[in-house]
């Protein structure tokens, strides 16, 4: 190989990284971008004074859309819910139930008038505007969950608290992939959710 083609080879490799360089720094800035808007900073420092984003969550602005796949949810665990078990017991199991069914039920979202310069900004640079929604949809029907796992009259304080360990688990879990998705390292997975919390569920004593 000549001298010449050595250096062409050797710039076209320099244009290469510096392109996916590029591509990096892109990404990096637009998923900063996209924090600071999506997670203000509080107002105080105090750690005592700062409440967990679990309990900061405004249910008003929780979409109608969520609200519908949570309500049908609901719907098809109550048909994995044993009868003759007492009413404490029926709900520790519907709430099971329910996770397992936002984590696994199909959802389909749509762009909306007022995302369509998101979504343009989302496709500009290569995100899965749709799947991002989608994820996003997830976490506020765990959130409505935990809404009404709080307000539940039928489960015990530590029932709540076990059922919400779970939840937190899993919106961390959801939030962190939007978080890829952002940083373009999100790489899509098959789960076998069902099998997964079940056998998380089947781990945690409910009789103490």
């Amino acid at each position: 190989m000549n001298s010449i083609s050595t250096l062409n080879q050797n710039r076209i490799f320099q244009a290469q990284q510096n392109t996916a360089q590029h591509s990096i720094e892109k990404h990096a800035q637009f998923a900063s971008l996209m924090q600071d808007a999506l997670n203000p900073k509080p107002t105080t420092t105090d750690p005592d004074l700062v409440m967990p984003v679990s309990l900061n969550t405004n249910y008003e602005e929780i979409s109608e859309q969520a609200k519908a796949y949570y309500e049908r949810a609901l719907e098809n665990a109550k048909e994995y819910v044993n009868p003759d078990l007492d009413e404490r017991s029926q709900a520790i199991q519907l709430y099971q139930e329910t996770t397992i069914g936002i984590m696994d039920m199909p959802i389909e979202v749509e762009i909306e008038q007022h995302e369509i310069n998101e979504a343009l900004l989302f496709g500009s640079l290569g995100i899965d505007f749709l799947k991002y929604k989608e994820l996003g949809v997830r976490i506020e029907m765990l959130d409505l969950m935990e809404q009404d796992i709080n307000n539940s009259t039928e489960l015990l304080a530590s029932d709540k608290e076990k059922l919400i360990a779970v939840i937190d688990e899993k919106r961390s879990m959801l939030e962190m992939q939007r978080e890829e998705m952002l940083s373009g390292t999100y790489i899509e997975e098959e789960q076998e959710h069902r099998k997964a919390l079940q056998k998380r569920f089947d781990s945690i004593d409910f009789s103490k």
